[in-house]
């Protein structure tokens, strides 16, 4: 199966549950072949707490999309090579996210963040490359649900 590429633009914001989230627009072959709406949220940090963890604000920059139960959300930011995962839903899940480089080895990371906090994973991906990545939700380590797979151009 093909993973489809996704090119997104900020097109208007809303806020829910106290995060502010930018409406996307992608491609209609991208949403035939995931056969899912367009990813809606866009994280992007505001300030690190002492755990580490952020706040979601809006991010036109950030590709990717949410588990199919819209807990947990995960997108790459090209400029600068940031995977953010963030839990967006006071569901009592975690947010985690299985991503690989340019084809290589599945890595698969979640995080006990709370409502509303993202993780920044900073990777370095070549200009050439991309990164696949599916958003989780688990319970304990046991995945509850999980979206499609992006692909996202390290050029953005």
């Amino acid at each position: 199966m093909s993973v489809p590429t996704i090119g997104a633009r900020a097109v208007r914001t809303r806020t829910a549950v106290g995060i502010r989230v930018a409406l996307t627009a992608v491609t209609a072959g991208a949403l035939l072949a995931v056969g899912t709406p367009a990813p809606a949220a866009l994280p992007r940090p505001a300030a690190p707490s002492a755990t580490g963890a952020v706040t979601i604000r809006t991010a036109p920059d950030c590709h990717g999309g949410y588990s199919r139960d819209r807990g947990a959300l995960a997108c790459f930011v090209p400029y600068g090579e940031h995977l953010w995962v963030c839990d967006t839903r006071a569901d009592g899940h975690h947010p985690g996210v299985a991503y690989r480089i340019t084809g290589g080895s599945w890595v698969y990371r979640d995080y006990d963040l709370g409502n509303g906090n993202c993780r920044d994973i900073d990777l370095d991906i070549a200009e050439s490359g991309y990164i696949d990545l599916v958003p989780r939700n688990y319970e304990g380590s046991t995945v509850v649900s999980d979206g499609p797979t992006f692909r996202v151009s390290a050029r953005g």
